[in-house]
């Protein structure tokens, strides 16, 4: 199934192990919206940034950005959990 233009999708290819890419890709659109999510995380710390995009099979998904501020916060990593 193929969107039309004015749709913003993105693909976010997760890593499936540790030191492997992250690979984000997408249209100008779908770079855009998260893009603005980002800067939303920044500028209003206490929110997270969102942004609903499309995926590659034309599903539609959330992206949600959160502000961190220590290592601690960032765990429990995706590849980790599956390990256990």
């Amino acid at each position: 199934m193929y969107l039309p233009k004015e749709y913003p999708f993105i693909h976010i290819y997760a890593q499936q192990k540790s030191r492997h890419p992250v690979i984000i890709k997408g249209d100008t659109e779908g770079l855009c919206v998260l893009l603005n999510a980002i800067v939303t995380a920044i500028a209003y710390q206490e929110n997270n940034g969102t942004s609903e995009v499309f995926d590659g099979d034309a599903e539609v998904y959330e992206v949600v950005v959160r502000l961190v501020n220590t290592h601690d916060e960032l765990a429990p990593l995706p590849y980790q959990i599956e390990k256990q």
